[in-house]
């Protein structure tokens, strides 16, 4: 699949940009939204996301997906792996903390919001992803929530450009995949990711509520499954834990 290339220097936030122009882009190509900076840069459940210029990694991939598909739910995991892939071979030890955030040394390095919108035959979906490169402690203790750079982990300086391209190609690689595939192929290698192990009690936002239980596996459509208090394992297709 193609790539289109578009760049900023300076944005309000590329999912955002995504979301407003999608309607522009070519169907059967890859549009990659890329900035140096995001003046009000986002995460999942509108948190900000901190987005000084120069450090980081701000992008979104935006692409048509057939509305019939029922696995489009599966596709900011497929993100979450690529990311995963391209730091293992960076020489880092990623983990993931489910659905898609991405750890280094339990410290969140990249965090992936997926939205879509809705046309006649098929979805537009609007994929980004942070990741932290570059960016000293001192930015990273401004984040409410531990967080982590591949700067931070090593001390040693990366070209943003390159740990992008990098990304990029393994997305597309991944991404292509799945549309022929499936989440299937990917299944044991995000199994392996997750960083959650089965005796801890966790507790748990699906969004609506708060409850608490204990890791219990990941189902083969991605989704997750709890142990809870009253001895019922509960599945969960979206939510976050909490810490």
């Amino acid at each position: 699949m193609e790539i289109v290339h578009k760049h900023f220097k300076t944005i309000e936030s590329t999912n955002t940009w995504g979301k407003l122009n999608c309607h522009l882009f070519d169907q059967n190509k890859m549009t990659l939204i890329t900035s140096e900076t995001q003046t009000k840069g986002r995460g999942r459940f509108k948190r900000e996301w901190v987005s000084p210029p120069h450090e980081n990694i701000y992008a979104t991939f935006c692409f048509a997906i057939d509305k019939k598909r029922v696995d489009i739910g599966n596709i900011p995991q497929i993100l979450s792996i690529s990311a995963a892939k391209t730091l293992k071979n960076l020489h880092f030890l990623p983990a993931l903390k489910w659905p898609n955030d991405l750890l280094l040394s339990q410290k969140k390095v990249a965090g992936i919001l997926c939205e879509t919108v809705s046309f006649d035959t098929h979805f537009m979906v609007i994929l980004g992803i942070g990741l932290n490169i570059n960016m000293p402690l001192q930015s990273l203790k401004t984040i409410n929530r531990p967080a982590t750079s591949l700067f931070n982990e090593t001390g040693k300086h990366y070209v943003v450009k390159d740990v992008l391209h990098l990304l990029e190609l393994q997305f597309l690689t991944d991404f292509e995949v799945f549309l022929k595939n499936g989440f299937s192929p990917f299944l044991e290698e995000y199994k392996k990711l997750i960083s959650t192990s089965s005796n801890q009690i966790l507790r748990f936002h699906d969004n609506l509520n708060i409850v608490e239980g204990t890791f219990s596996g990941v189902n083969d459509d991605g989704t997750l499954n709890l142990l809870i208090k009253s001895g019922i394992i509960k599945k969960f297709i979206s939510g976050e834990f909490l810490p």
